[in-house]
């Protein structure tokens, strides 16, 4: 009778880990600095590409960031659940709004010059609202997503209600603008993530990233909406709902 043979995990593994039972029980305060390859080795008599593999896959899991120049950074205690919604009507995108919290950290008026015009679908030279922020989903410590809001300059005004964060904004626009919402238009596309938003979403410049363009026209055919959204890799799921008609 043979004997079945148990395969010994990899020294990385182990310290992968064992590193990140530490994390879960709370040894590193979030937004510490973490110890560097050398004192790990030290530390746990390993090799340097022993520890630098475990940490890598600790980054990975979205516990760790690390920053050439700027050492390894703790960002969580425990791995961050990626955020997953459905889409199956234009009614259903409210459910994006309603169960992430839009922090807002820019806002101004733009004028879209020929390279903007173009990511937005829109007209060069025309004039827009830019609100910019931060989107978390309910109880996670990371950013799901940087998101640009681009209104149209008719519509500008709807900045001056915009405290009641229970309505997406381009419910908020057809409300005081007496209109309905016709069309949504969605373009997802993988992009590296810009370096200028790398460090506000706790991720490395240049990582896989999804952004998302949403374009929304109203019953008029204005488009008066455009939405752009960098989403980490791997914080990020979605399922689109097909149903045969009958």
């Amino acid at each position: 009778m043979s004997k079945s043979l148990k395969v010994k995990p990899t020294l990385y593994l182990e310290l992968r880990d064992k590193l990140a039972a530490e994390l879960a029980q709370g040894k590193h305060v979030i937004g510490s600095r973490y110890p560097t390859e050398h004192e790990l080795c030290r530390e746990h008599n390993l090799g340097r590409h022993t520890v630098r593999e475990a940490l890598k896959l600790l980054q990975e899991a979205g516990l760790l960031l690390r920053q050439a120049g700027a050492g390894t950074t703790v960002i969580a205690h425990s791995p961050p659940e990626k955020y997953s919604y459905r889409i199956d009507s234009i009614d259903n995108l409210t459910n994006y709004a309603q169960t992430t919290a839009f922090t807002r950290k820019q806002e101004g008026i733009v004028t879209l010059r020929d390279k903007l015009a173009k990511t937005l679908g829109a007209d060069t030279g025309s004039r827009w609202l830019r609100l910019a922020g931060l989107r978390h989903a309910q109880n996670d410590e990371l950013p799901v997503a940087w998101t640009d809001i681009y209104i149209a300059e008719p519509y500008i005004t709807v900045r001056k209600g915009l405290s009641d964060v229970s309505k997406a904004i381009y419910q908020k626009t057809s409300e005081q603008f007496g209109f309905s919402i016709a069309k949504v238009e969605r373009q997802i596309v993988a992009v590296p993530m810009p370096t200028d938003l790398a460090s506000a979403l706790s991720c490395e410049p240049g990582t896989p990233a999804l952004m998302e363009r949403r374009r929304y026209w109203s019953n008029e055919g204005v488009l008066f909406e455009v939405t752009l959204s960098f989403h980490p890799g791997d914080r990020f799921t979605q399922t689109i709902l097909l149903e045969r008609e009958t």
